[in-house]
């Protein structure tokens, strides 16, 4: 039986090519967006969950206050980990790790000409490999950290350096702020991509303790911040409620800060929250699984319309077969079979394309999953769950309508006009568009508000300044390079400071009237170049003959004065940090030193001398404007010359202020590409919907166009009067959808301390696309309705 079954769905779709084509097609878009928006979400969700003891490792997290002000920390001292461990029950196992907050240059003893720089360094204890699940390809996960300067590679590593060698016993090289030489005593799987730890190489925390500068990483003896992460294995996972009260009692041991408060974050949440806050990913994580329904159901809605706007192909089949004794509940079954073929090869074919445009997918996402990732028990799972409800939905509709008809009507040629359901149609047709336009906006909105933040004037003229990164490797040797790049004909001026610009600040301690009354603001360290050359603006400027430059004095910007509670024109007033004194003189225009998403905060600009050294311990940033009309990749050949003359050994890097600024906003244009795509695909599969409705509505209507025209109706009038009924649908999807998306992109735009307006036209616009879009779809039918014979719609009757 279903063998008959599948061969009459088989010929019924070769037998109307074009409506099994768009069928199939239309279905397999909707599930390509489904699986892959699916396979992301997965994967985001799956992040840390492949450790053994997952469930029970938890991160703890500090928050405190300083006079109003609140901070969040995540990192710890060493001594942390250690101490919590001997003083909670709770807590079985500890670890630690330090990752290494810049690359590192890494070489083979044996090859010392090959040297590269390297991400990724982590510093961990002993216990790392049998604490976590990650898995060894070569040595002991007990052994392989026990010793000072032994190093465990990640696979690729392990080729790079050293090929098809077997690398366990050999020597590499890792220069951090000095060099030194580790043994290679393990090899481990490249981490996977739904990890939140990252490695290349993990070396003994017992090697940092050896170092020199160990005691800038190492901190105090107690618990207090630091540079650490410390991961605690709880007894049961249910005890964190105990851990965080006692962590709260030995908080209120320390008296430096006015409250410290615990909180515990499990390692499964550590990719998703970020600093007590929500990183981009999680955002994408409410938007994008809401958008994998809303078009899958379009994708369904289409092929369900499309399948009973030819109902009245098969009216006299069912009859037939019904005269001939078959049940309601067989019937139902032959269409199920039909709509299960039918979803089968649309679900081959979305797969093909979730498949071939996965990597611009993920691309766009800046996202890396693991191909084993995709062939997982979970994403395989996920896969038949969806199948299977793709056949039921699929089938469900078809089978209860076409099944429904009444053999005496349907072998009459008297079919009601309501047959198939023309009224649900016309709601998923009218919810299509809504979706369209509300999605037509949203990405007008985006579009606009990411258009403001390139173009609005922030106060810094970041135009033709390139930023390049110095290393403490340079030694002494760092003016004598500012000073050779500052003379190449290309170069107007430059300047040093210790941040590169919109990637962060200091924050230093401001005292006030009282001794406990302190003030935390943003600071930034500065040579007396840096204003010139970032084209900032006086408020109040320095006296006449009063030098910028010195250890004692300072500059802030317009929003400190109200902030530090100074008079209107603070110039020549004093500023005290702890115990020393430093003199205001100047006070800058407020300028945008981060991201548009948040106000100007107050700001204070440290001026040392020229020589002061800004490399000694992190490093610095090189400023140099760039001259217009400057051939730029031989003007940074020169500079990169230059780079190499003083620092052979660190590869030489560049950034364009202009490209830092954009890059603040990264996660805005991800969404904006991702809408853009799901507005293509809802406007493509709307205009199926309407496209199946026309066609069964034109096709119920093919006696009444003939009589028409044979009344003298033209063409125009013909394609009018059948246009006429969708644009109502239209009109009143862009009713529907304006003010819903209004309400989404006002909400979102808050989220941004400037933004744009939106404007009537941004409505206006995607009202018309949507217009134009169904005027064009639905006139294919009318058309061809009004141009055909009438003699031949009438004689069939």
């Amino acid at each position: 039986m279903i063998k008959n079954y599948i061969k009459i769905a088989w010929r019924n779709l070769v037998s109307q090519r074009l409506f099994s084509f768009i069928n199939i097609s239309g279905l397999a878009v909707g599930l390509a967006v489904c699986m892959m928006i699916m396979m992301y979400v997965a994967h985001e969700m799956s992040y840390d969950r492949f450790h053994e003891n997952a469930d029970r490792i938890f991160i703890p997290q500090q928050s405190f206050t300083m006079n109003g002000n609140t901070m969040n920390m995540e990192y710890m001292s060493y001594a942390a980990g250690e101490i919590i461990k001997q003083r909670q029950p709770v807590v079985k196992d500890y670890t630690r790790t330090m990752a290494y907050f810049k690359p590192v240059i890494a070489s083979n003893p044996e090859k010392p000409d090959a040297k590269f720089s390297e991400k990724n360094l982590l510093f961990a204890d002993g216990n790392f490999f049998s604490f976590f699940s990650f898995k060894l390809l070569s040595g002991s996960a007990q052994h392989v950290l026990d010793r000072p300067f032994t190093v465990v590679l990640s696979e690729d590593m392990a080729k790079k350096y050293f090929g098809d060698e077997n690398p366990i016993g050999k020597t590499i090289v890792l220069k951090t702020d000095s060099a030194f030489t580790y043994q290679v005593a393990g090899v481990a799987e490249n981490n996977p991509s739904n990890s939140s730890i990252k490695y290349s190489f993990v070396t003994s925390n017992q090697s940092l303790l050896q170092m020199k500068e160990a005691k800038l990483y190492t901190g105090t003896k107690d618990i207090s911040f630091g540079n650490f992460l410390p991961y605690l294995l709880l007894n049961h996972a249910s005890d964190t409620a105990t851990l965080r009260r006692s962590l709260d009692l030995m908080a209120k041991q320390d008296k430096t800060f006015d409250k410290v408060h615990y909180s515990l974050s499990a390692l499964s949440t550590t990719h998703l929250k970020s600093n007590f806050g929500d990183s981009s990913n999680l955002k994408y994580l409410k938007i994008f699984p809401l958008v994998a329904v809303l078009i899958l159901l379009l994708a369904l809605a289409n092929y369900m319309n499309l399948s009973t706007a030819r109902a009245t192909l098969r009216a006299k089949e069912v009859g037939v077969r019904k005269v001939s004794g078959a049940s309601r509940k067989t019937i139902a079954a032959q269409f199920y079979v039909e709509s299960a073929l039918f979803t089968t090869l649309s679900f081959v074919l979305g797969y093909v394309l979730c498949y071939a445009f996965k990597p611009w997918f993920l691309n766009v996402l800046q996202l890396k999953i693991d191909s084993s990732f995709l062939y997982s028990p979970m994403v395989l799972i996920l896969l038949a769950v969806l199948f299977i409800i793709t056949i039921l939905i699929a089938g469900s509709y078809p089978a209860v309508i076409l099944s429904a008809f009444k053999p005496v009507a349907t072998l009459k040629g008297k079919m009601s006009k309501a047959t198939g359901g023309v009224a649900v149609r016309k709601v998923f047709t009218t919810l299509q568009f809504a979706l369209s336009v509300g999605l037509i906006i949203c990405g007008i909105v985006i579009d606009r508000q990411l258009y403001f933040f390139r173009h609005k004037d922030i106060g810094i003229n970041r135009d033709n300044v390139v930023m390049i990164p110095v290393h403490n490797t340079f030694g002494n040797n760092y003016n004598a390079f500012k000073q050779d790049v500052a003379q190449l004909s290309g170069i107007e001026n430059v300047a040093t400071s210790h941040h590169s610009m919109f990637h962060g600040y200091d924050m230093v301690s401001i005292n006030g009237k009282t001794k406990d009354d302190i003030t935390m603001v943003a600071s930034w360290m500065g040579d007396d170049q840096l204003i010139k050359t970032l084209g900032l603006k006086w408020k109040y400027a320095p006296a006449t003959g009063e030098r910028l430059a010195g250890m004692d004095r300072l500059v802030i910007n317009e929003a400190a004065i109200a902030k530090l509670h100074l008079p209107v024109d603070p110039v020549g007033s004093y500023l005290q940090s702890g115990d020393q004194k430093f003199k205001i003189i100047g006070v800058l225009k407020d300028f945008n030193y981060s991201s548009l998403q948040s106000e100007i905060s107050p700001l204070i600009l440290f001026t040392p001398p020229a020589k002061f050294p800004f490399f000694k311990r992190d490093g610095c940033n090189l400023f140099a404007k760039i001259k217009a009309h400057t051939n730029l990749p031989t003007l940074l050949g020169k500079i990169q010359s230059l780079y190499k003359k003083y620092d052979a050994d660190t590869p030489f890097d560049y950034t364009f202020m202009d490209d830092a600024f954009n890059a603040q906003y990264q996660a805005e244009d991800r969404l904006s590409s991702i809408f853009s795509v799901f507005t293509y695909i809802t406007i493509a599969l709307a205009s199926l919907g309407l496209f199946g409705l026309a066609a069964f509505t034109i096709e119920q209507r093919t006696k009444e166009i003939g009589i028409r025209k044979v009344l003298g109706a033209s063409i125009g009038s013909i394609n009018s009067l059948l246009s006429a009924d969708f644009l109502k649908l239209v009109i009143l999807s862009i009713v529907i959808a304006s003010p819903v998306a209004w309400w989404a992109m006002h909400n979102w735009l808050q989220g941004f301390a400037y933004r744009i307006n939106i404007s009537w036209w941004m409505f206006a616009f995607a009202g018309m696309t949507a217009i134009l879009t169904a005027v064009a779809t639905v006139s294919y039918h009318a058309l061809k309705a009004a141009l055909a014979n009438p003699v031949k719609s009438l004689r069939s009757e």
